[in-house]
């Protein structure tokens, strides 16, 4: 019945949210508007399996994501790690007792982002 899971975050950081999925997580452009009060993008992993889209919508008001994260699963954390720009910020990697490895960012809008290997 459902056919894949479309998450928004609406930020007025829209345009650096968006560079900032597209850099660390290799996303891709699905959609993209901008008109006049309308602005956003949906982004998509370049695999093509459309399970799941995050999109970047612009808003004037700020908004506290306290509670939220958004994990992301990944072959290896190491090699994530050894992805990012020097300039990114992250905490980890924290072995955790379920036998996953995470590490912890925050995108611009202040998302807590979890990137993680092994477990579910």
């Amino acid at each position: 019945m459902f056919i894949s899971l479309k998450t928004k975050i609406s930020t007025p950081l829209w345009r650096e949210c968006a560079d900032f999925y597209r850099l660390i997580f290799n996303m891709q452009v699905a959609e993209e508007w901008d008109h006049a009060d309308d602005k956003g993008v949906i982004l998509a992993f370049n695999d093509g399996s459309g399970e799941a889209y995050l999109e970047i919508y612009d808003t004037q008001t700020e908004h506290d994501f306290t509670g939220l994260s958004l994990q992301f699963k990944v072959d290896a954390v190491a090699d994530f790690i050894a992805s990012l720009p020097e300039y990114i910020e992250f905490e980890g990697p924290t072995p955790r007792p379920w036998g996953s490895t995470y590490v912890y960012l925050r995108d611009p809008a202040g998302v807590q982002l979890v990137v993680f290997d092994g477990g579910l």
